[in-house]
Order: C-alpha cells, then sequence, then structure tokens
C-alpha cells in the first residue's frame, strides 16, 4: 500500500515540457484613516494578475502576465471639502520561472520578471516598467492544482509622468523586500492528464 501511494505521490510531482497552465492571483486593500483636525481618507484597490505558462522543459517556464487595477481615493479636509481620484491602469508581463524540486510535490523556484502598466483613466497617466527576480515555493495538490507563493525579491522600478503642463516626473526605485510584496497563487493546469 505505501508503495502504491508513493507511485501517485510521485507521478504528480513532475511537469512535462508542453504542459500549459493558467494561474495568478488577485489583490484587494482598505485603508481608512481619521485625524484630529478633523478630516478623513480612504483608499481602496484591486488588482488581477493572471498568468499563462508553458513548459519549455521539464522543469522551466515561460509566460505572459495581463494586469488590471483599479484603485480609488476619496478624502475629506478639515473644511469639509471632498477631493475624490480614481485611476484604472493595466499592462503586461513577460516571465521566465525554473523550478528546483525539493521533496514530492514540493519545489522551490527563481522567476525573473519584466512589466510594462499605463494608466488609462486618472490623473497624470503614468508609464511604468518594472523588473524583478523573485524566489517562490510551490506545492502540487494533484495532477491538475498547484498552490504557489512568491515572495517579492530583487526590484528595479521606473515611473514617467507628464503632467500635460508642461511637467515631467521621473521617479526610479531600486529596492530588496521579501517581507511587504508578497503574493499568493492557484494553478490550473489545462492539458495535463490526470493521473
Amino acid at each position: 500500500m505505501l508503495f502504491f501511494i508513493s507511485g501517485i505521490s510521485s507521478a504528480f510531482a513532475q511537469f512535462d515540457k508542453g504542459d500549459l497552465y493558467v494561474g495568478g492571483n488577485f489583490g484587494l486593500s482598505i485603508d481608512t484613516r481619521e485625524s484630529s483636525n478633523p478630516g478623513s481618507s480612504s483608499q481602496y484597490s484591486i488588482n488581477l494578475n493572471p498568468n499563462l505558462g508553458y513548459f519549455i522543459s521539464d522543469r522551466s517556464v515561460i509566460g505572459v502576465i495581463p494586469q488590471v487595477s483599479f484603485f480609488r481615493s476619496a478624502t475629506t479636509t478639515s473644511m469639509n471639502t471632498k477631493i475624490i481620484s480614481e485611476n484604472v491602469k493595466g499592462g503586461i508581463g513577460l516571465f521566465y520561472r525554473r523550478y528546483f524540486p525539493v521533496i514530492d510535490n514540493f519545489y522551490l523556484f527563481l522567476e525573473p520578471k519584466a512589466m510594462f502598466n499605463r494608466t488609462f483613466k486618472g490623473e497624470n497617466n503614468p508609464n511604468y516598467l518594472g523588473f524583478s527576480l523573485a524566489p517562490g515555493a510551490s506545492y502540487r495538490i494533484n495532477g491538475k492544482w498547484m498552490v504557489e507563493m512568491t515572495l517579492g525579491g530583487l526590484v528595479y522600478n521606473y515611473t514617467y509622468t507628464n503632467s500635460g503642463t508642461n511637467q515631467e516626473y521621473d521617479d526610479k526605485r531600486i529596492a530588496f523586500d521579501l517581507i511587504t510584496a508578497n503574493s499568493i497563487g492557484i494553478v490550473y493546469f489545462i492539458n495535463q492528464k490526470d493521473q
């Protein structure tokens, strides 16, 4: 019996060249603040980051990440004036991922990624270009499903904003962050046969 269970577990732990998966993550952020002067603010954002990956070997994946995010901020000043700001961003990214097996069904991975985003609705319409190198871990639940966690890693971001009033802003950021920029996602293997 133990040999049979071990055989099933190792069968699930494999990736094959040509495997195709869809996955991604979803983010929701809500922040409210009140101050004594009196004034208050609230912000919320929703981020949707699906991804589509294709195994070019039994441990290497290339893929695309379409992105969309919505942001809304409402501030009430001490003069009881309400200021509302909204924007919608969208973009595309490319990634490569290399898996390193640890034990049956459990993998560590390293993922370099390039992203481009643009604000379509909102003030100033900044453009964003980002590069990252992130570590992560995956657990293969069965032949069709896998859960994963990605840590922030090493990040370079460049944002260019043209406000339309002869003012331009450049913002460059390099960071190493394994704490605050984490994500958890789920992966579904499209063409993997149940084993």
